[in-house]
């Protein structure tokens, strides 16, 4: 099973005990609406920390933290950094335009999908949709005009060894393909990517203050489920939990890593990084109170427990 630990001291404080329980309800253990899954198959990891601490690699709380999920729509995450990358760079220019044709829509997630081909969209704006609502065919276009390698030279790049970029979304093997292997990434790489963007560590200040800004956007949020927060509220600055996170859900996985900030109305605000997924969960539904988007929510009110305690 790899890696399953709660560093000593949230151990010794009960979250341990909390995630392992958290773990069980994810493979269905006392949900008489689902077959439970065997208690190997379902797996829940955990980085969090607070902003103002050490890197991920130090986190206070980790939980499979190097192991390899399906990244599901968490891996755009890392095809954003690319793109603000090449912008940094010279090579593309946000305001530029990019086609839309029939042949780049595909199914899931997304608005591209629903419109009229022969558009032109501004780069900015195909890269926000790709996060606030993970579209995946705006995804597929940043990666036709990066190219697959790019993306994956710039992960190697920054260090998240337990990431596999594996192309474009939703489109499907050639006849007489074996089926891809699913993109993958880390509770750890999720986490150090988010830590180290709030920071200022992987793109110049303007660039920055963008990814932030779409990231505070983003629609599809399972880290706010558990703690009272009102995405509304947050969106008007009215609200003292902000969020700014990128989610990802595949059939029976759920998962979401960003930034939480508690107190953020307040004088000292209060930031924590926080990277929570999930496989395995025999609950298949797309559905708002589907099992393991439940079980995400109840994880990051956990952790926030203990790592926000006075």
């Amino acid at each position: 099973m790899g890696e399953a630990r709660i560093d000593t001291e949230t151990t010794a404080s009960g979250l341990g005990t909390r995630l392992e329980a958290l773990e069980r309800k994810l493979a269905g253990h006392g949900d008489p609406r689902f077959g439970a899954a065997p208690a190997e198959d379902a797996r829940l990891g955990v980085v969090a920390l607070p902003l103002s601490a050490g890197g991920a690699d130090d986190a206070p709380v980790t939980r499979r933290a190097h192991e390899a999920f399906t990244a599901a729509s968490t891996i755009k995450v890392y095809v954003l950094q690319a793109l603000l990358e090449s912008v940094a760079d010279g090579r593309h220019d946000l305001e530029a335009g990019v086609p839309l044709r029939r042949d780049d829509q595909v199914t899931g997630s997304g608005v591209l999908k629903a419109l009229r081909p022969g558009g032109t969209y501004p780069l900015i704006d195909v890269a926000t949709l790709m996060i606030v609502v993970s579209d995946n065919t705006a995804t597929n276009l940043l990666i036709d005009l990066l190219g697959v390698e790019r993306v994956r030279e710039v992960v190697a790049a920054h260090g998240w060894s337990g990431t596999y970029v594996r192309g474009k979304l939703q489109v499907a093997p050639v006849l007489g393909d074996q089926k891809p292997s699913p993109s993958r990434t880390t509770p750890r790489d999720l986490a150090d990517y988010f830590a180290r963007l709030w920071r200022g560590e992987l793109l110049p200040a303007e660039l920055t203050a963008v990814a932030k800004d779409i990231y505070r956007r983003q629609q599809f949020t399972e880290l706010g489920r558990a703690i009272d927060y009102d995405q509304y509220s947050a969106e008007v600055g009215d609200s003292e939990v902000v969020i700014a996170s990128k989610s990802g859900s595949v059939r029976g996985v759920r998962n979401d890593a960003g930034v939480v900030t508690l107190g953020a109305r307040g004088a000292e605000p209060r930031e924590y990084v926080v990277a929570v997924m999930t496989e395995g969960c025999p609950d298949r539904r797309f559905h708002p109170e589907n099992l393991g988007a439940k079980v995400v929510g109840e994880t990051v009110a956990a952790v926030l427990e203990e790592l926000d305690a006075p």
